[in-house]
C-alpha cells in the first residue's frame, strides 16, 4: 500500500497466498519480485491485518525454487512448500526453514496445521498428516514467525512420523447423450461459400473485396452478379486481408507466394501489381495519404514505412505475447494508428485485457484506452478499433456485439459506447462518408446505415465443388488397417470416389486411373493431429502443407479465429488449398480477461449466445472453453454443442469439465486458474482419482507430450530433412536446429517417462487417449512423430497401440470413426505411405513419402519442392539478420509449451 515501509517495496513486486497468524494481529504472504520479466517468489513477508504499519520480512528461501502457501501453526511454527519446475520438477515442504523429508510424491497443495504441530499434506495422491521435529537452534512452544527460525543450510531432520487418513468418495457424474453429427467430408454437389473472411467496405460503399476459396474477391454491394476474382493463390500458398486504397482504385493485401508473407498493391484497372512490403508482413493498410503503409510484422511490431523513401519504422512492440495484435487502423488526420492489444495485468497470470492502442506516428508515443470499465475487445484479430472517417468515433467488436466509441482527435475516449447491434459481430469496416459499416454477422455480409441503425444483408453468390477424385489402387508392400494389431503383406487398397472400395490381396493390373507403388513400404490409415491451432496469418501456406508432408491427414482445430478456419476448410476441400482435413472450432471462448489473441472474451450471457449463433452458421465441429471461463460458460458451451451442433466440447479442465458436461480435456495438464482442477502434481504424476475420470465414463484425453520434444537431440538429423530446412518458416527451422543440437538429459527422459505413464494407465484402464500437439506451439508436423515415439518407446506400447493414438482413437474421440481412423470398405480413403516398416523400425514412421486425403494423393517432394529456394531468409525489420526466433517467442512466449523455456533448459 501507498507510504508503507519495508524490505522490497521498492521495484516491481506481486503478492499472494496470504494466511492470518495464530493471533489474528498479522497476514503473511508470498511477494515476488518481478526479475527480468519473470515472478522471482522467494521471500514470506507480513503486515499488520489493518494495513497500518510496515511490511516486514518474516523468510526467505535461499534456494532457486519459488516458495508458496505459507502456514503458520498455533504455536507460530512456518510452513511452506517450495517448487522447482521440469525436468527437474520437485516439491518439498519446508518447516521452520528446513526441508522436511516426505516419503512420496507431494503435491502442490496448501499444507494445514491441524495442531500445535501436525501438518495435514497432499501426498502420493491421499491426505497424509505429518508431524515435523523441531529444526536445530528452534524452541519449542508459541512463538511468531519471525522468531528463531534455524539457518537454512541446517541438517535436514529426520523423516517425521506419519499417518495415512483414509479416504473414499463418489463424484456423481451426468453424462450428456446427444446425437453426434455426420460430418459433411465428401460427396459430391454445391455448397454455399460459409467463410467470407475480413472483408472491406469500399470507400464508395458499392463494392466489398474479401478472401475466400484461397482468392480474393469483389463483389457488388447491391447484389445481382457474381463476385469478381482477382488474386488466386497457388494451391500450397495464401493470401489474405484485403484493404482498398483511399481512392478505390487498389486492393493492399498480403500473401506468401514468395516464401514469408508480403504486402502488394493490386491495381483493379490493369491488374499489375507491385510489392510494397516483404519478409514477413500481414494486416496492411495505407495511410488517410496513400503515402505510408502501417502493417505488422511477423513479431508483432507495427511497422510503418514511407512508400517514397523505402523505408521502415518500428512505432511499437507488442504489450504481450500469446499471437499478434489486432490489424491498425489509421486515423483520419494521419497523426495516429489505433491497434488492439492486450495489458498482462501481472506475472502469476498471463491474461489481461484487450485494450485499445493509440500509438503517435510520429514518435511511437502510446496510450491505452479501455472501452468500458473490465471489458474487452473480442479478440485481437479484427475486432477494430476502426477508426471513423471523420475521427469522432471507433467501431469496435466487444461482447460479439458491434460498438461505436466515441473519441477525440488523439483517440482518448469521449463518452460512453454505444451498441449498435445485438447480433453477432466481427470484422467491421467504414465507407468514406462515414455513413454505413460493413461487418460479418454469422457467416452474413450485413450493411448498416450509421445514422438510423438499420442493417440489411449483402448478397453474395458464391459456391464451389468438391473435386472428384480418380479412382485409384495403392500396392502396398505392407497394410496395417487400424482395426487390430494384424499387418497385411502384398495388398491392395482399391479407391472409388474417394472411398475405400475394398481391401483385398495384390492383384496386377488392376484397374484404375491412377496407381500407387508402395510394394516396398508400408500403408497406414492417416494420422490425425488432434490438437492444433491454425495460424496462417503468421504462417501462411506452409502450415497445412508441412501436416500433410509428414503424413497427417487430418487436423483438429482447439482455437483459432473463427473465419479464418472456416475459410481454410472450405479451400482444402475446393482443392484450392493443399492441406488436411480440418475439424474447425471458433476462437477459445473465455471469461473478461483474455491471452492468446484468438482468445474470445464473454462477461455477459448474451456475448456468449453471439459467438455461439457463429457456431451454427460456420458449423463448427468442436466447441471449446478456455482458462478463464467461469462453470456457467463452460455448461452453457456445453450444451449449445450437443443440443444444437452435435459436436464435442472441452477444455484444459478434468474437473469440472466433466460435471459440466463437457467431452474432453484438450491435454493432460496445462494452463489453467482453479485449485482442484489440477490434473497432475508438480512432478507430474497422476493417481487413481484422474485415471478414473477417464477409465469410468465417456470421458476423454486429448494428450499433448510438450516433454517429447527433447527427443530431437536424439536423432540430430531430423534437423536436417528438407521438411525442416525447406518447408518450415525460418523460425521453427531455427529451434528445431538448436533443439536437436543436444541430446536429452536423464532429467528430461524421466520427466517424460511420468508423463507417458499416464496415458498408458488410461488405455490399459479401456478410457481413450488422442495424439495431439498444440502445433505451431510447437513445431508442426514433426511434434507428432516425437509424441508418438516417446508413447512407444518410453511409455511401452506396442507400434499398433501407439498408432491407435493417432488414428482410430482419434476419430473416435471427435465422434468421427463412421468417416475415419481406419482402411476399411467404405470409409474415405485417408492413407499415409511410409519408407519403411514402423512395426519392426518404429522411428521410420516419420519418412511418409505421400498421403491420399479423401482418395487426392499429395507427394512429399511437392510439397516441400513448392517452397525450395522460397527466400525466407531475410532479415526481420529492426531485427539482426537471421535472428528469427523473436517469431516463435511472440507465438510460444507464456504458453504451456514455451519452446525458449526449453531451450534455456537444454543450455542454449
Amino acid at each position: 500500500m501507498a507510504g508503507q515501509e519495508g524490505p522490497g517495496q521498492g521495484g516491481a513486486w506481486e503478492d499472494f497466498d496470504p494466511v492470518w497468524s495464530p493471533d489474528g494481529r498479522r497476514l503473511l504472504f508470498v511477494r515476488g519480485r518481478v526479475v527480468e520479466g519473470a515472478l522471482q517468489a522467494r521471500t514470506i513477508m507480513s503486515v499488520p491485518a489493518d494495513g497500518r504499519g510496515p511490511v516486514r520480512a518474516e523468510h526467505t528461501e535461499t534456494t532457486a525454487a519459488q516458495v508458496m502457501t505459507p502456514a503458520v501453526s498455533p504455536g507460530g511454527r512456518l510452513a511452506y512448500l517450495r517448487v522447482t519446475a521440469a525436468p527437474a520438477a520437485s516439491c518439498t515442504l519446508v518447516v521452520d526453514g528446513a526441508a522436511v523429508p516426505v516419503e512420496g510424491d507431494v503435491a502442490p497443495v496448501p499444507p494445514r496445521w491441524v495442531s500445535h504441530d501436525e501438518l495435514l499434506l497432499t501426498v502420493s495422491g491421499q491426505f497424509r498428516v505429518v508431524r515435523p521435529g523441531v529444526g536445530e537452534g528452534a524452541q519449542a512452544g508459541p512463538r511468531t514467525p519471525a522468531d528463531s527460525l534455524p539457518h537454512p543450510s541446517a541438517a535436514p531432520a529426520p523423516t517425521p512420523p506419519a499417518v495415512t487418513i483414509p479416504f473414499t468418495a463418489k463424484l456423481p457424474v451426468d453424462r450428456p447423450r446427444y446425437d453426434v453429427k455426420r460430418f459433411d467430408f465428401g460427396g459430391e454437389g454445391v455448397r454455399p461459400v460459409r467463410a467470407l473472411h475480413l472483408p472491406a467496405l469500399s470507400p464508395d460503399a458499392r463494392r466489398v473485396a474479401f478472401a475466400a476459396l484461397d482468392a480474393l474477391w469483389i463483389a457488388d454491394v447491391a447484389g445481382g452478379r457474381a463476385p469478381r476474382r482477382v488474386v488466386r493463390s497457388a494451391p500450397g500458398r495464401y493470401v489474405l486481408a484485403p484493404s482498398w486504397s483511399p481512392d478505390g482504385r487498389a486492393l493492399v493485401y498480403a500473401d506468401d507466394r514468395d516464401g514469408l508473407l508480403a504486402v502488394r498493391r493490386h491495381d483493379l484497372a490493369s491488374g499489375e501489381e507491385e510489392v510494397l512490403a516483404d519478409g514477413g508482413r500481414v494486416f496492411p493498410v495505407l495511410s488517410p495519404d496513400g503515402g505510408r503503409l502501417a502493417c505488422l510484422d511477423l513479431s508483432g511490431n507495427l511497422v510503418v514505412r514511407d512508400l517514397a523513401a523505402g523505408t521502415d519504422k518500428v512505432l511499437a512492440a507488442p504489450l504481450g505475447a500469446g499471437g499478434l495484435p489486432g490489424r491498425p487502423s489509421w486515423s483520419p488526420d494521419g497523426r495516429f494508428l489505433a491497434l488492439c492489444d492486450r495489458n498482462r495485468l501481472n506475472q502469476r497470470f498471463r491474461e489481461g485485457y484487450n485494450l485499445i492502442r493509440v500509438v503517435e506516428a510520429a514518435t511511437g508515443a502510446a496510450r491505452l484506452h479501455a472501452i468500458a470499465p473490465h471489458a474487452s475487445v473480442s479478440d485481437r484479430y479484427d475486432s477494430g478499433p476502426v477508426w471513423s472517417p471523420d475521427g469522432r468515433s471507433m467501431a469496435v467488436i466487444s461482447e460479439s456485439a458491434l460498438w461505436l466509441l466515441p473519441v477525440r482527435a488523439d483517440g482518448t475516449p469521449d463518452g460512453e459506447p454505444r451498441r449498435l447491434t445485438d447480433e453477432a459481430a466481427d470484422h467491421p469496416s467504414w465507407s468514406a462518408d462515414g455513413r454505413r459499416i460493413l461487418y460479418l454477422s454469422a457467416g452474413r455480409l450485413r450493411l448498416l446505415e450509421t445514422a438510423g441503425g438499420s442493417a440489411r444483408t449483402v448478397p453474395v453468390a458464391l459456391d464451389y465443388r468438391r473435386p472428384t477424385p480418380a479412382d485409384t489402387v495403392v500396392h502396398a508392400g505392407r497394410l496395417w488397417d487400424g482395426t487390430g494389431t494384424t499387418v497385411r503383406e502384398d495388398v491392395d487398397l482399391v479407391v472409388r470416389g474417394g472411398r475405400i472400395a475394398a481391401v483385398e490381396p495384390h492383384r496386377a493390373r488392376r484397374a484404375a486411373k491412377n496407381t500407387v507403388d508402395a510394394s516396398r513400404r508400408t500403408v497406414i490409415p492417416g494420422l490425425w493431429d488432434a490438437h492444433t491451432h491454425p495460424w496462417l496469418s503468421t504462417y501462411g501456406g506452409r502450415q497445412p502443407a508441412s501436416f500433410l508432408a509428414y503424413g497427417i491427414t487430418t487436423t483438429v482445430s482447439l482455437g483459432g479465429f473463427a473465419y479464418e478456419q472456416a475459410r481454410l476448410r472450405e479451400a482444402v476441400n475446393a482443392g484450392a488449398m493443399a492441406g488436411p482435413r480440418l475439424l474447425t472450432s471458433g476462437e477459445l471462448l473465455d471469461g473478461g480477461r483474455v491471452a492468446y489473441s484468438m482468445g474470445r472474451a464473454h462477461r455477459t450471457r448474451e456475448g456468449l449466445r453471439r459467438s455461439l449463433t457463429r457456431a451454427a452458421a460456420l458449423d463448427w465441429d468442436f466447441v471449446k472453453t478456455y482458462v478463464r471461463a467461469p462453470g456457467w460458460v463452460m455448461e452453457e458451451a456445453a450444451r449449445f454443442a450437443h443440443e444444437r451442433l452435435g459436436v464435442r466440447a472441452g477444455s484444459h479442465l478434468c474437473s469440472p469439465g466433466v460435471q459440466l458436461g463437457q467431452d474432453l480435456t484438450t491435454h493432460l495438464q496445462a494452463t489453467q486458474r482453479l485449485e482442484f482442477g489440477h490434473a497432475t502434481t508438480a512432478t507430474g504424476r497422476a493417481y487413481q482419482d484422474l485415471a478414473e475420470i477417464y477409465t469410468a465414463t465417456d470421458f476423454r484425453l486429448v494428450a499433448t507430450l510438450f516433454t517429447s520434444t527433447p527427443l530431437l537431440g536424439a536423432d540430430p538429423a531430423l534437423a536436417k530433412d528438407p521438411r525442416v530446412t525447406e518447408l518450415m518458416p525460418p523460425w521453427d527451422v531455427a529451434v528445431v536446429q538448436q533443439t536437436a543440437a543436444k541430446a536429452p538429459t536423464e532429467e528430461q527422459l524421466a520427466t517424460l517417462r511420468r508423463e507417458v505413464d499416464v496415458s498408458r494407465r488410461v488405455l490399459s484402464g479401456g478410457g481413450l487417449v488422442a495424439l495431439g500437439t498444440d502445433a505451431p506451439l510447437v513445431p508442426v508436423g514433426l511434434s507428432l512423430h516425437m509424441g508418438l515415439r516417446a508413447l512407444h518407446r518410453y511409455g511401452g506400447l506396442s507400434p499398433a497401440q501407439a498408432l491407435s493414438t493417432a488414428t482410430v482413437l482419434a476419430a473416435r474421440a471427435y465422434g468421427a470413426e463412421r468417416d475415419l481412423g481406419t482402411l476399411e470398405a467404405g470409409k474415405l480413403a485417408d492413407a499415409t505411405v511410409i519408407d519403411g516398416d514402423p512395426f519392426s523400425d518404429f522411428d521410420s514412421l516419420v519418412r511418409t513419402t505421400s498421403v491420399l486425403r479423401g482418395g487426392v494423393a499429395y507427394e512429399q517432394r511437392e510439397l516441400v519442392g513448392a517452397y525450395e529456394r522460397a527466400g525466407g531468409a531475410a532479415p526481420r525489420v529492426g531485427g539482426r539478420p537471421g535472428d528469427w526466433l523473436e517469431v516463435g517467442r511472440q507465438l510460444r512466449r507464456d504458453s504451456c509449451c514455451d519452446m525458449e523455456h526449453l531451450l534455456d533448459q537444454l543450455g542454449h
